[in-house]
């Protein structure tokens, strides 16, 4: 939007802009101290001890230390460098020795390593075992022999103790028929007397009986005489405390009724105090009354004087009180139209300046118009610039994201294709060879073998190394260059140089695939039972299917 103003404020504006300019004498005087400078400098450059040649010097110095510094620190970095590399593939290589070794196919080699260790310290011990029983077996014989001179000596030994020994104990026989005749004799002098004994037991207990029963009968009739009298005792002081009981009663009796009687003559005496006190004080309020009466009508005049006095005070201070407030109305009034003019005047400013800014807004509206027109021109031609170079932005971003997603497709298809088959038979190869190692070191240490070769076996059929059966017939029409192939030894220079893609062979590779004879196609058709028809599709033939899936390196033999 253009701009009015006076020519006073233009002139003051071009003078702004014209006061950098210099003149005549300033540069003449700015030529001269540069002549100056230029001189002291071309003095000074040959001096050895000049302040720039010092620093000069000293910066050269200061740089070839830090040279010297960067080439040391470039140095061992180098070396550091190279070292953390060495290092980090060293443990690149045991990282992937260790993920290698961890995975199902080397932990089973390594259980029939185990398996073929353990059969060979089996063997080493059923070699030991036949030694040690052979080793036993000899000095079986040698016990046998040694027991049958033993057993031979100790017969003919016994044979000697038996004979002594009847003889012994034929005298000892002898010397015990005699000891027992003895003890016979000894035992029934002495059973005799132990029945003596015992009759003179059994008189003194019958005796002993007899006493023991009449002190019982004795000592029960003097208990029963003992309870008979405790008995009589205990009724006469029950009958003696029911007679005390009776006499507390009654005297418990005497003793309410003495209290009762007390209790109302008490009660008597207090009502008759009380109606004397009564009758006193009506006396001395009597005497008080009377004395009083002569200073009421004194009293009553000053108490009036002063409620005159307080009414008069109060009629004052509500006057006051009026007169400030009607004071107070006038005074905000007066500010209230105070205030209201000076809005009226404040108003009348503004609408005037409105007035005024608005006939400066049309009178500049038409002269404005023109430009108007040249800014909403220049404003469409800037949109459609503006659309243009988005619109080529666009077509740019969407060309980008179809090469991006065309690249990515294609490197995706190549890593889960390709790369990932020939992956799959480094892998197949590296397992493989590992198998081959282990193989040769237990040939090498006299192993057996057969635990070994069943985990190779077991792993190509996991792996579906073995060469699969061929395709039935009614697909090899279909794949005409599929064939078998056998995976299961490793050739890395076949497998590098042979792609395979699926079901859809090599493409080197001759048909193998037999052909179907009439009679089994008549075969195939349906039961023999002579209603076989001809199919009417027998003429025609499909087009070989083309599987979508990534090459797969051959293995070989």
């Amino acid at each position: 939007m253009p701009i009015v103003m006076g020519k006073e404020e233009w002139s003051r504006i071009v003078s702004w802009t014209d006061a950098g300019r210099e003149n005549a004498e300033s540069l003449r005087k700015k030529e001269y101290i540069q002549y100056l400078h230029d001189t002291s400098r071309a003095m000074t450059k040959s001096w050895p001890n000049s302040l720039e040649n010092v620093n000069k010097r000293n910066e050269e110095l200061r740089r070839a230390r830090v040279e010297a510094a960067e080439q040391a620190n470039a140095n061992f970095y180098k070396k550091y460098v190279r070292r953390k590399r060495q290092e980090q593939q060293r443990l690149l290589h045991g990282a992937r020795d260790a993920m290698f070794k961890n995975k199902d196919t080397p932990k089973m080699f390594l259980r029939a390593v185990l398996e073929t260790v353990t059969q060979k310290e089996r063997e080493e011990q059923l070699k030991f075992f036949r030694v040690l029983r052979h080793q036993e077996a000899e000095q079986k014989r040698q016990d046998d022999e040694e027991t049958a001179r033993k057993a031979k000596e100790w017969n003919e030994l016994m044979e000697t103790r038996k004979r002594r020994r009847f003889e012994a104990n034929k005298q000892h026989q002898r010397e015990i028929v005699d000891q027992a005749r003895e003890v016979a004799e000894r035992n029934m002098k002495e059973y005799e007397t132990e029945l003596n004994l015992q009759k003179i037991d059994n008189m003194k207990a019958d005796e002993q009986m007899a006493a023991i029963k009449k002190f019982e009968q004795d000592f029960k009739a003097a208990e029963k005489a003992r309870i008979l009298a405790d008995m009589q005792r205990s009724r006469q002081e029950a009958e003696a405390r029911r007679g005390e009981r009776e006499a507390r009663e009654r005297m418990d009796e005497r003793l309410l009724e003495v209290l009762r009687r007390s209790q109302a003559r008490v009660d008597s005496k207090r009502k008759q105090t009380e109606k004397e006190i009564q009758a006193e004080k009506l006396r001395v309020l009597e005497k008080i009354s009377s004395k009083l009466e002569s200073g009421d009508a004194a009293r009553e005049a000053r108490e009036q004087e002063i409620l005159d006095k307080a009414v008069k005070e109060k009629e004052q201070k509500a006057e006051a009180l009026r007169q400030e407030r009607l004071e107070k109305q006038a005074r905000l009034k007066r500010e209230r139209l105070r205030l209201q003019q000076e809005f009226l005047r404040e108003e009348e400013r503004r609408l005037r300046h409105e007035h005024a800014t608005r006939a400066w807004h049309l009178a500049n509206r038409f002269k404005n118009l023109e430009i108007y027109e040249d800014y909403l021109a220049k404003q469409r031609e800037e949109k459609e610039r503006k659309t243009k170079e988005h619109r080529e932005e666009l077509l740019r971003l969407w060309k980008e994201r179809e090469e991006r997603e065309a690249r990515e497709r294609a490197e995706r298809l190549h890593f889960y294709g390709e790369e990932a088959e020939r992956k799959l038979r480094e892998e197949e190869q590296r397992t493989l060879a590992h198998a081959a190692l282990l193989l040769e070191e237990a040939r090498r240490h006299a192993r057996p073998e057969h635990a070994l070769l069943r985990a190779v076996d077991r792993y190509c059929k996991q792996q579906r190394l073995y060469p699969l059966p061929p395709l039935p017939a009614a697909l090899q029409k279909h794949f005409p260059h599929y064939a078998p192939e056998n995976r299961a030894q490793s050739d890395e220079n076949t497998a590098k140089s042979q792609q395979r893609n699926g079901l859809d062979g090599h493409a080197g590779d001759t048909n193998v695939a037999q052909e179907k004879t009439p009679e089994q196609d008549y075969k195939r058709r349906g039961p023999a039972n002579g209603l076989q028809t001809k199919s009417a599709e027998e003429g025609a033939s499909l087009p070989p299917i083309k599987a979508a899936v990534g090459g797969k390196p051959e293995g070989g033999k």
